[in-house]
């Protein structure tokens, strides 16, 4: 009996030094997979635009943030995008438009504590350019990323781009001669409009921020030109303290309600 007892009492202590032994393998997996997974949720997407006469400038990087070398896996000549949408969502511009890719398989390698820099030019005239804010996007697409797994979200950087026009008379189909005077918040607009059921709408944004969106009354509908003024204040307290106040004067489309022949006037700078 006592044999019998000593035989059970071997083969429970055995059961559970396997059971520890397996327990602290699947911890140790689990935890170098953590810290894998931490080494690319530490690379962080930076993006950097510049107007310049001859068009906007984009610096891209990927600041390797972990303490390991990664190496980013790219399925072809195509590691990045970029894209530039107005307030209506409308995309302006596609870096990829138009490029043809090498269908290689590229290796990018970022030390630790290091970056990787890329350029990019959207080529674009004054003539050519409508003053507005406008969203720039640049995502980054690796196959893989050594070590560690992907998270996509992470390897995606937005920024505000206050584009301003290179025209001396603001217009377009809706809106024309468009003056304004003002500073610090308070400001005086006029012009003319030609709209359907003579009813529009403006808005007043630093690309962050809605201060103010009102609807304004003119004496006649399209196809007529009627002048309207109206009248713009802001608290002081709201104005923002680095940015670009613009102004929008649009309608909503009879149509689908969307936003439409959108003229964006920058009001004033505030650095």
């Amino acid at each position: 009996m006592g044999h019998k007892l000593k035989q059970i009492f071997l083969i429970v202590i055995t059961s559970l030094l396997i059971f520890s032994i397996l327990s602290a393998c699947s911890k140790g997996k689990e935890k170098k997979a953590q810290g894998n997974e931490s080494v690319s949720s530490q690379l962080n997407p930076v993006l950097s635009v510049q107007q310049r006469n001859d068009g906007i400038d984009f610096l891209i990087a990927l600041e390797n943030q972990s303490n390991h070398t990664v190496t980013l896996k790219f399925d072809s000549s195509k590691m990045f995008d970029i894209t530039v949408t107005d307030t209506t969502g409308k995309e302006n511009y596609r870096h990829s438009k138009g490029k043809k890719y090498k269908q290689d398989t590229e290796k990018v390698q970022i030390k630790a504590g290091a970056s990787h820099l890329w350029k990019a030019k959207w080529k674009l005239s004054p003539e050519d350019r409508t003053a507005g804010i406008y969203k720039v996007k640049a995502v980054f697409n690796p196959s893989k990323v050594t070590p560690g797994s992907i998270k996509s979200e992470n390897l995606v950087v937005t920024e505000n781009l206050t584009l301003q026009s290179g025209l001396a008379d603001l217009k377009n189909n809706s809106f024309r001669n468009i003056h304004f005077t003002g500073t610090d918040g308070e400001y005086k607009v006029s012009g003319e409009a030609r709209v359907f059921e003579a009813s529009f709408a403006y808005l007043v944004t630093d690309g962050h921020e809605v201060f103010v969106e009102q609807h304004v009354q003119t004496a006649e509908g399209a196809p007529a030109w009627a002048p309207f003024s109206f009248e713009i204040k802001i608290p002081e307290e709201d104005l923002p303290i680095n940015g670009t106040l613009i102004l929008e004067l649009f309608y909503y489309s009879p149509k689908d309600g969307e936003k439409t022949d959108v003229l964006a006037v920058p009001l004033e700078n505030f650095r």
